[in-house]
């Protein structure tokens, strides 16, 4: 028969073990999602560290411009609404206040290729960390279109295909931000 000593050894190393197992669980349920959630921009937030953006032609760093309304054009080229909406997109983007960025989910050589033939005009950017980038911005769906203001703020997210009502509503946003 195991001692007092043992028995209670026994007992302080399960007791232990099932902290440990308790406070993993926190950690993972808990602060981690807290943590991630921190790192989200919603309209009316600065974008204040922006995930990194690469160019899809020649992989330099891309950055958003705090002289221009940024509007971010995501999507994969084997999205068929991200083709659908590419003349919406093309349609938005004819503002010279623009700077447009199409954003390509995916390798920058498919996304090149995608760009070049459905959004030319539109520099193209691939996320160095398309988790990181996914997450910050809330991008669920393809395609999704972000406005972000000459004060560097995201002033809008729109998922899914644009309407010609959106688009209206999209350059009234920017019209009446402040420079």
């Amino acid at each position: 028969m195991a001692s007092p000593k043992r028995r209670q050894l026994a007992l302080d190393i399960l007791v232990g073990l099932m902290a440990i197992v308790a406070l993993s669980f926190v950690v993972r349920e808990r602060l981690v999602p807290w943590i991630a959630e921190r790192s989200v921009v919603d309209p009316g937030e600065a974008v204040r560290e922006a995930p990194a953006l690469l160019d899809a032609r020649t992989g330099d760093s891309l950055l958003f411009r705090r002289d221009a309304h940024n509007l971010l054009l995501v999507f994969r080229s084997t999205c068929p609404t991200c083709e659908q909406t590419a003349p919406a997109w093309t349609r938005l983007s004819t503002s010279a206040e623009w700077l447009t960025t199409a954003i390509g989910l995916e390798d920058p050589e498919g996304a090149a290729a995608y760009a070049r033939v459905h959004l030319p005009a539109a520099r193209v950017a691939v996320p160095a960390d398309i988790d990181r980038f996914t997450r910050r911005f809330r991008i669920g769906v393809v395609p999704t279109t972000l406005v972000i203001d000459r004060g560097g703020r995201l002033v809008a997210r729109h998922a899914g295909p644009l309407e010609e009502s959106d688009i209206e509503t999209l350059r009234g946003l920017t019209a009446s931000s402040t420079p």
